[in-house]
């Protein structure tokens, strides 16, 4: 996967005291050339590098073989796997400062000074996660029913991945499970100031309306995440005042929007268990901001297929499915949870 980012010179003349310009770039990961540095009384300072993230819709048209096109496809199938970005890392985990407070500002009087003030970061981190299954198709069927046959198990075991996938964005606990990764539920916990209890009633949009304001986009893209039964609730709810409008996505399917916020729905995992309404009348909506920045998937290379050939123990072809991946709340505010909704009552 083709990876993009934003690098910064410094040029500075060093034969005239001063003189300095910064140039900004979209560049690959080979690296820019600035022309101005080639001039021998300016010196070239490098800054930082970053990869901008994508989603995996936008990936497909950096796709080098067909065997990695069809498996980004079928990721992208989902109504959040389409939208969700994945920044591309190097190594096995990102780490970035998280802002906690900024410093304080003010005025001085002639001959006075200024307070010292500096602002209160956090440091953060993410580490990548193992994550696939191996494929055994037995030779006799490939043999009998052409390579067919092995493609679509290779196709369900990506299809089974990405549900998994939106079900461990949920409801993921690395206490539970150390080998995979933190969920919203497990991120936004009650006391937090991203959770917001709804009381166990009907949804209310009062309390919708200041989780979506509580959510930081800027930069960013906000979304709604709940359950269809949820969906419907909220339909019922805001059909009346005519806050809610229906249009298609780019695959023509009907999405619904709220206050200008797009809805997104999941509905169950790959062993049939649903994600958000396994209890309809106490369940969880999510306020999401996705972006670079925000609320971003992470990986490193994207999914692997590789065909590990035939058992040594049984007449089994082997291909593994692997991906090295992981979810990262970049800005605190990126993400709040409602809990408590029933689904059940019709508010009218």
């Amino acid at each position: 996967m083709r990876k993009i980012g934003i690098r910064y010179y410094t040029i500075r003349d060093t034969q005239s005291m001063g003189t300095e310009m910064v140039c900004l770039g979209r560049v690959s990961a080979q690296g820019a050339r600035c022309s101005a540095a080639k001039h021998p009384s300016f010196h070239l300072s490098q800054g930082f590098y970053f990869t901008m993230a994508l989603t995996l819709l936008e990936s497909q048209k950096h796709a080098k073989t067909p065997q990695e096109l069809a498996v980004v496809t079928e990721l992208a199938a989902g109504q959040l796997m389409s939208v969700l970005p994945f920044r591309n890392i190097e190594g096995n985990g990102l780490f970035w400062k998280r802002e906690e407070s900024l410093p304080d500002v003010g005025f001085r009087n002639y001959n006075g000074a200024l307070a010292e003030s500096y602002a209160e970061v956090s440091q953060q981190s993410e580490s990548l996660k193992l994550f696939g299954g191996d494929i055994k198709v037995d030779r006799a069927i490939v043999d009998l029913e052409g390579a067919e046959a092995k493609a679509y198990q290779v196709q369900s075991r990506v299809r089974s991945m990405r549900m998994a996938w939106e079900s461990l964005f949920i409801n993921g606990d690395s206490n539970l499970s150390p080998s995979e990764f933190d969920g919203l539920a497990t991120r936004i916990v009650s006391g937090s100031s991203q959770y917001f209890a709804n009381g166990g009633g009907a949804l209310g949009l009062g309390v919708l309306d200041e989780a979506i304001d509580n959510v930081d986009a800027q930069g960013g893209r906000k979304y709604l995440i709940m359950s269809k039964s949820a969906r419907r609730a909220l339909s019922r709810q805001a059909r009346t005042n005519t806050q809610i409008e229906i249009t298609r996505n780019e695959f023509g399917y009907q999405q619904m929007i709220y206050a200008g916020v797009p809805v997104l729905e999941l509905d169950r995992d790959h062993k049939n268990v649903a994600i958000l309404d396994s209890d309809p009348a106490a369940q969880d909506i999510y306020v999401v901001s996705f972006g670079n920045d925000h609320l971003t998937g992470i990986q490193n290379g994207g999914v692997s297929v590789r065909e590990l050939g035939e058992s040594f123990d049984q007449p089994q072809l082997i291909t593994r499915c692997e991906w090295y991946c992981g979810l990262a709340l970049i800005n605190g505010r990126a993400a709040a949870r409602i809990a408590g909704v029933d689904a059940t009552i019709d508010p009218s």
